[in-house]
């Protein structure tokens, strides 16, 4: 089956809700007229993503107007949306996807491999999800979930296609470009990985990043650096095509999608880091791009 999917590049302002929920709605109208059925949105795309003081105030439940917010385009362009958001439940708050239906449904997914100072905001979630829709079998990530290879151990010939949510940063100085000398590496991979994922699982994975300024702190040494984020979003069509790739500022990325039910791959041999990651359990194997930023996810919580 083809569909057309959108993946949305934006720039968030930290706690200026009400200013990217705007923002947003004009780039989904903009998926929308193009033709999209599936809009994906950055991870935390309505509170912006950093090292604030207190997320909590913001964070929302099932019923909050964020997720009523969607549901309510969902319906009106029969468009399925897929966004990151800070959820609350109890006292607890978790760094989630809200996956909307235009038939009404609400989908929640909690990103399980929480990095940096993530682990002091939030609290991992401990489930994979895989959401059936009209297309077929949807399965989720979010940002450094996607270098774990227990995520897509799971995930393997059991979805029909993969969703990213991400606020990936650059490892770079914002204003000259310079990459950082020793996370300088792991920026350019939110552009790779996705690809990757897709060719070796044999489905299509949208991938939607942030863009714009940022503050990095450097794990281990504790540097902080006036980073940006890497965007670099992409639409990966499996074995189907290639990948379309966004570069570093706002846009709305729109590509066809060819979608078969139970079409991922039945073998896992391959020589590729993706298919390694999905035919194991625990971290990313050693010498691939994948470890490297496993690594660090582990530095960074050593590091605490």
């Amino acid at each position: 089956m083809k569909i057309v999917a959108a993946a949305i590049q934006m720039t968030s302002e930290p706690l200026r809700v009400a200013d990217n929920v705007a923002r947003a709605d004009a780039m989904l109208r903009q998926a929308y007229e193009g033709g999209a059925e599936l809009a994906v949105l950055p991870e935390l795309f309505n509170t912006g993503y950093g090292l604030c003081p207190d997320f909590t105030p913001y964070a929302e439940g099932r019923d909050g107007p964020t997720l009523e917010y969607l549901r309510k385009r969902s319906r009106q362009w029969r468009m399925d949306i897929a966004a990151g958001f800070v959820e609350r439940e109890g006292r607890h708050l978790y760094d989630s996807i809200a996956y909307v239906t235009a038939e009404g449904e609400t989908h929640i997914y909690r990103k399980r491999n929480l990095v940096f100072w993530e682990r002091f905001r939030f609290k991992p979630g401990r489930d994979p999800l895989i959401v059936t829709t009209r297309w077929g079998r949807i399965g989720f990530a979010v940002c450094a979930d996607m270098i774990y290879r227990r995520v897509w151990h799971h995930y393997r010939d059991r979805i029909d296609l993969a969703i990213v949510s991400a606020a990936w940063p650059d490892f770079a100085d914002r204003e000259t470009g310079k990459k950082h000398w020793l996370f300088g590496h792991v920026g350019p991979l939110s552009g790779a990985i996705p690809g990757k994922v897709a060719y070796d699982l044999g489905i299509p994975v949208v991938f939607a990043n942030q863009c714009g300024s940022t503050q990095t702190m450097i794990p281990v040494i504790k540097e902080w650096i006036a980073d940006r984020f890497a965007g670099l979003s992409s639409i990966s069509d499996g074995l189907h095509g290639a990948t379309v790739l966004a570069g570093v500022e706002e846009q709305v990325l729109l590509s066809a999608l060819t979608v078969h039910s139970h079409r991922g791959l039945k073998s896992w041999r391959s020589t590729s880091p993706s298919a390694r990651v999905a035919s194991s359990s625990g971290s990313a194997p050693s010498g691939s791009a994948f470890s490297a930023v496993a690594s660090t996810g582990e530095q960074a919580g050593a590091g605490r």
